[in-house]
């Protein structure tokens, strides 16, 4: 399918760059005394600049050192599905303008500016026809069903509500891990001023399904004398504490993974598969971008859903000549 050459990085688009991000990026160059061709350099430029304006375009032109490292990791994933679905960027294109961005984080991490490289974070994403993809796995109701009914067989009742509240609220694992019990209103099944990505704060829905797992987990805490403010939580040397977003990450969710053979398995999926299931139900795509609680439609078109073909079939079968 052809098409005209995208072009996003304009010379005004280039100056409305936070400037803070732009002069990060020549600190870098000068830092590592570089020997190389102005063609390269230009090349690098055009590459970060194309990045730093997809954090003005999508998150509000913020200094990237003040988004954390986890959140950062989420909005590359977001960057490299737009560099492939929306720019076409073929494999090299991709490695080098991940490359770009990395060299950036190691060099101020080593310099002691940040303590952590996002993209270490994230999954390295592999080449599948040309294109570098960071797998996205998008649950059918057939699979959250299996899901649902293994964890009720085999794993504690906390993993269940996990499970459920991950994919009914569609929240970040942030928030997830964030959760303070007194924010639950059970009775109107929400979560009200979660603290998110950047200090940002919302309000989650959960279904009837994960009001009754919440009742039977605090239920079960009380009738253990478990005391702590958290949702989530495990035992640490003998004390009860808010559960990690790490362990959510790279221990809880892969559990999860394993019941539908599925390894490579992230908290983000079951933000993605929630939002999904219920566009493809019939939800509208506003609702669905404020569950999401994004501050626009793009984002949720170009990475939450997926094309019902069914429906788009059948509609056009109504019109049909």
């Amino acid at each position: 399918m052809g098409g005209k050459k995208v072009i996003i990085s304009t010379p005004a688009k280039v100056a409305q760059i936070n400037p803070k991000n732009a002069e990060l990026w020549n600190k870098y160059l000068i830092g590592k005394n570089m020997k190389l061709s102005d063609t390269t350099k230009e090349s690098y430029k055009s590459d970060i600049n194309q990045f730093f304006i997809f954090i003005l375009n999508s998150y509000e032109n913020k200094f990237v050192f003040d988004i954390e490292a986890e959140s950062m990791a989420e909005i590359i994933e977001d960057y490299i599905a737009f560099c492939t679905n929306f720019l076409g960027n073929k494999n090299k294109r991709l490695a080098r303008r991940l490359s770009c961005i990395s060299s950036m984080y190691v060099y101020y991490k080593k310099k002691r500016k940040i303590k952590e490289n996002p993209l270490d974070y994230l999954e390295r994403p592999q080449a599948d026809h040309g294109k570098y993809i960071v797998k996205q796995t998008y649950l059918t109701k057939e699979q959250v069903k299996l899901i649902e009914d293994k964890l009720k067989e085999n794993y504690h009742l906390q993993l269940q509500l996990f499970f459920c509240l991950g994919l009914s609220c569609m929240a970040r694992v942030n928030a997830l891990a964030n959760i303070n019990i007194n924010q639950i209103d059970l009775e109107n099944r929400i979560i009200e001023n979660v603290k998110e990505k950047e200090g940002y704060e919302v309000t989650l829905f959960f279904s009837e399904k994960c009001k009754q797992l919440i009742s039977k987990w605090l239920d079960y805490r009380k009738e253990s004398d478990i005391k702590n403010e958290y949702l989530f939580i495990t035992k640490f040397k003998g004390e009860w504490v808010k559960v990690e977003k790490s362990v959510m990450q790279k221990n809880w969710i892969k559990k999860i993974g394993k019941i539908i053979n599925e390894p490579q398995l992230h908290c983000h999926d079951l933000r993605h598969s929630g939002s999904n299931l219920l566009f493809q139900a019939g939800m509208k795509i506003e609702t669905v971008s404020g569950l999401l609680n994004h501050r626009g439609l793009d984002v949720t078109k170009k990475f939450y859903l997926t094309e019902n073909k069914d429906k788009i079939k059948s509609e056009k079968d109504k019109y049909e000549i």
